[in-house]
């Protein structure tokens, strides 16, 4: 397995590039891609505070080496998204593997991703086997990804996709009933002040709340090496359960205090929403040209998460 994006920064010789610097600070939680269709497929990077936003570009190609680029397309990163890219390649061939870059700058200072592997879904009149795998509750607070490990290890080449049935994320920073606080896998928020504290007054632990509170999670979730590299491997159909929001959740109130409070929240509901649609390769999130484009049409309580996907004559 290709570890390289364990070093800070590797001076490469890419085809089309000169020498290049496959930057894990300029993109440090990799590449993702998800939602295969027949003719298309959705990437996604981030950038790390970038100082030009739209110095950008994605390359996508038949090969590994990129001798054969079949899509360039130059992209903007947003900060209101907090620099996170998402977009949907559309024009690709059906049951195709293809390889993907994302590429910062130019000359000299040109810091490119690593490079993804995803694969488009067969036609509905294709005879083919389809393999994939299911996966979900991923919590990571005192918690290692060894399932994605197998997975990596013994059916590399041999999945077309993974499905996650949710849980991608789990909102509480240590809920002792089934978390270890004290684990080296631990969050503590940088928003402290937007988070809701439960427990213990005295010795609290955290639920998100805040925007930025969910997109720590992720970013932290996003750092695991393992989890970026399944991620790199295999495109991704995702949907969400209750933790990307809140345990046991029903629309937009959170079950903590067992109905003692008020705790309906569309605002963290949307929040919630945000940060998943930012971080998570869905079609659910692009706009009209392609790229992530969020606003209250598609968040709580207009959300629409559901979507439909064949895969030859024999999935659905």
């Amino acid at each position: 397995m290709n570890r390289t994006k364990w070093i800070a920064c590797l001076v490469v010789v890419v085809c089309g590039l000169g020498a290049a610097t496959v930057s894990a600070e300029m993109f440090p939680e990799s590449v993702a891609s998800g939602d295969p269709r027949p003719d298309s497929v959705v990437l996604w990077t981030r950038l790390d505070s970038p100082e030009m936003p739209d110095a950008l570009r994605l390359d996508v190609a038949t090969d590994g080496e990129f001798n054969n680029v079949v899509v360039t397309r130059d992209l903007v990163a947003e900060e209101q998204y907090d620099y996170a890219v998402k977009v949907l390649v559309d024009g690709l061939e059906p049951y195709t593997t293809y390889y993907y870059r994302f590429v910062y700058g130019s000359g000299a200072a040109m810091e490119t991703s690593p490079v993804g592997r995803t694969k488009t879904a067969p036609t509905p009149d294709m005879d083919v086997d389809v393999k994939f795998a299911v996966v979900y509750c991923q919590d990571y607070i005192g918690r290692y990804y060894n399932t994605y490990l197998k997975l990596l290890m013994d059916h590399d080449e041999d999945i077309d996709f993974v499905v996650h049935l949710g849980d991608y994320i789990y909102e509480t920073t240590g809920d002792p009933s089934f978390q270890d606080p004290d684990s080296p896998r631990g969050i503590m928020f940088d928003d402290v002040e937007g988070a809701i504290p439960l427990g213990d007054p005295e010795d609290p632990y955290y639920a998100a709340a805040s925007l930025d509170n969910y997109r720590q999670i992720y970013r932290t979730y996003r750092s695991d090496p393992v989890l970026q590299e399944a991620h790199e491997r295999w495109p991704m159909i995702v949907i969400w359960d209750d933790h990307e929001y809140s345990d046991d959740s029903w629309q937009a109130t959170a079950t903590y205090t067992d109905g003692r409070d008020e705790e309906d929240n569309p605002d963290r509901r949307r929040n919630a929403e945000q940060a998943f649609f930012e971080w998570v390769p869905t079609e659910v999130g692009i706009g009209d040209d392609g790229t992530l484009d969020l606003d209250a049409s598609v968040l709580y309580p207009n959300t629409m998460i559901y979507r439909d996907y064949m895969f030859g004559q024999h999935l659905h």
